[in-house]
């Protein structure tokens, strides 16, 4: 499993010639399917609209790169990510997650996902710097039913007792 913030500024390459064709900007979640719908890229600096690239376009997300079969994959981001549900990765970092009863889990700092599916798996959650230095942030499973506000994230109380320490 790989974390978004890592994947935010890599590289996109191309298999056929190796060169670097864009860079990522933005990761488009879909959070109804918990899926990464595609990336956006910074290739649109000269064009009016947002470029972007499908999850089913991407050959691998690895540690140091984005590999592409070349950049005809690269499109109009609105092509592919008109969908209700859809959340830009940086949109949903810092928002403070709290339960339908109301009790506060902590801020949303970073989203787990399999690299080979693009299935959100668990939400990073900071409950502050100290705690986090002194026992470690937590992590939480993607919650099936979730509300995302402007600046909080509602989910179901049961969310609460599945929160449990990085290692």
């Amino acid at each position: 499993m790989q974390r978004m913030r890592d994947i935010v500024g890599l590289p996109v390459i191309e298999t056929e010639t190796g060169k670097q064709i864009s860079q990522i900007e933005d990761i488009v979640l879909n959070i109804d399917e918990a899926k990464i719908y595609g990336i956006i890229t910074n290739s649109a600096k000269d064009l009016s609209s947002e470029q972007g690239i499908s999850f089913m376009n991407i050959l691998s997300l690895g540690r140091d790169a984005v590999m592409v079969r070349n950049h005809s994959v690269i499109q109009e981001a609105t092509a592919f990510f008109e969908v209700t549900a859809i959340y830009y990765i940086k949109e949903l970092f810092e928002k403070e997650i709290v339960t339908e009863e109301g009790f506060r889990l902590g801020i949303l700092v970073d989203v787990f996902f399999d690299t080979s599916t693009g299935e959100m798996k668990s939400y990073q959650i900071s409950d502050s710097i100290i705690t986090d230095l002194l026992y470690g942030r937590k992590k939480m499973p993607i919650p099936k039913i979730q509300v995302i506000g402007k600046d909080k994230v509602i989910v179901p109380g049961t969310m609460k007792t599945l929160l449990y320490t990085e290692i």
